[in-house]
């Protein structure tokens, strides 16, 4: 049966949304006791409504840098295959990125790819707090509660990337970032690899986890000791349900073959 909380900001800080504004955070559940949890922190793009659009207009809100494309579709089918726990943000990362340090600039972009946010320039030190009080720290507490509600061998990360940034073309079909857990990227590479010969997969691409740059690896993978990745699929791939369907699968699989490899 599938169990849903959603997680109140209120004790945390609400000064930035309003009532009729939706949950920093959804916790979905659907087995008691599952050993997995999958993280989606730019699942969402919803713009609190004190905020307005941050001066973008909706053709660059529907674009990668406000969200990441296809990314919740896919962790939802993987959480459901697996009986596993799914945690994801419904703010846009253009609003608070909760894969961010809050010291780190992209944690409230005032840039993103080649667009200039209107509504992030300049910010108060009082206005940046009010989004981290308001965002970023009720869905830090719910994956907290998460990863220690019971004992969890894996959590696995996803997001979507674009083919193509800053007139600069990726190849890769799919990313997968680690640092000190190089074995899990490993082990789904191979098992990936070994479903489609033809698929292009590339360690710690188109990015790499930085300790000033990154979250949920190094403050909460890491630091518990977790089978751990951060997977990224180009998102050209998983923008319609037959693509997320196929890249549920592949990373079902991986997973499966992660827990049975690390016992």
């Amino acid at each position: 049966m599938l169990k849903e909380a959603a997680y109140s900001a209120e004790n945390l800080g609400r000064n930035l949304l309003g009532n009729d504004d939706p949950d920093p955070v959804l916790c979905t559940r659907r087995k008691e006791g599952a050993e997995v949890v999958l993280v989606c922190e730019h699942a969402g793009r919803a713009i609190p409504a004190s905020l307005g659009t941050l001066g973008l207009s909706q053709a660059e809100l529907d674009r990668h840098i406000a969200w990441d494309i296809g990314a919740l579709a896919v962790a939802e089918r993987v959480a459901e295959n697996l009986g596993a726990d799914l945690i994801q943000q419904s703010y846009s990362r253009l609003v608070y990125d909760c894969n961010r340090p809050f010291e780190s600039p992209d944690a409230i972009p005032e840039v993103s790819e080649d667009v200039a946010v209107p509504g992030n320039q300049s910010l108060s030190d009082a206005e940046r707090m009010d989004r981290r009080r308001s965002i970023f720290e009720p869905y830090d507490a719910a994956l907290t509660c998460l990863l220690e509600a019971t004992p969890k061998r894996a959590a696995f990360s996803i997001h979507s990337f674009t083919p193509v940034y800053l007139g600069m073309h990726r190849p890769w079909h799919l990313g997968l970032l680690s640092r000190k857990d190089t074995r899990s990227a490993e082990i789904i590479a191979e098992t990936i690899r070994h479903r489609d010969n033809r698929l292009l997969v590339g360690m710690n691409v188109p990015y790499m986890i930085e300790e000033d740059g990154d979250w949920f690896i190094p403050h909460h993978a890491e630091a518990r000791g977790l089978a751990h990745c951060l997977v990224e699929i180009r998102n050209d791939l998983v923008d319609t349900p037959e693509g997320q369907k196929i890249w549920a699968d592949h990373l079902t699989a991986a997973f499966l073959e992660v827990l049975e490899q690390t016992k």
